[in-house]
């Protein structure tokens, strides 16, 4: 994919996002990605932040900022622990497999009920995709998908996230949260994900 088209995928898919009521940031690394994600728990006086097991979120707990707030990933905690840490955390981060620009849908698979439940349970969901997640349409993803299901062995749980938890059953109300979270931030890194990561 060219740069240009590259731009016009990376357009596209912020507008969807936004257009979901989502909340779209554009930084550089996984150092930026650090620095927003400590600014929004200051913001709202957050006391836990939960991390996904995948190898991106291990990468960003290292440079998270200490705050006064306590971090838990999945890949350094025990299950118990992580599982106490979700329960009450305020904020949950994850990375994405791919990032549907079309649409502005997130598409995460998981083979562990704990990372899908990072990005349902807390308040606010925190979404990290590497510019090369981004797949301009839905079709694109599928030959992802297809491959995934087929060569993961057990069960495997794929999530398609398009905007923060709402419903409008009550009285035509739209009420965000109820479902899961009330917030979601997508941050697009200007970073290729490492090979094998």
């Amino acid at each position: 994919m060219s740069s240009f088209d590259r731009e016009s995928v990376a357009s596209r898919f912020s507008a969807q996002v936004k257009l979901a009521a989502g909340r779209f940031e554009r930084l550089s690394d996984l150092k930026g990605a650090s620095a927003y994600i400590t600014k929004i728990a200051l913001a709202r006086n957050a006391k836990r932040i939960v991390l996904s097991g995948d190898s991106i979120s291990s990468e960003l707990l290292n440079q998270i900022v200490q705050g006064p707030f306590e971090v838990t990933s999945y890949a350094n905690a025990s299950r118990d622990d992580f599982y106490r840490a979700l329960r009450l955390a305020e904020i949950g981060v994850s990375s994405v497999d791919l990032a549907v620009a079309e649409t502005g849908t997130l598409i995460i698979s998981t083979t562990d009920e704990s990372n899908r439940l990072v990005t349902a349970l807390p308040e606010v969901h925190v979404a990290i995709v590497p510019r090369s997640a981004l797949v301009s349409s839905l079709k694109e993803a599928g030959p992802y998908l297809s491959d995934t299901i087929r060569n993961t062995t057990g069960p495997v749980t794929v999530s398609l996230i398009s905007a923060s938890s709402r419903t409008s059953d009550i009285a035509d109300i739209v009420i965000l949260g109820v479902h899961g979270p009330k917030e979601l931030h997508v941050l697009l890194l200007d970073w290729e994900r490492p090979e094998g990561v």
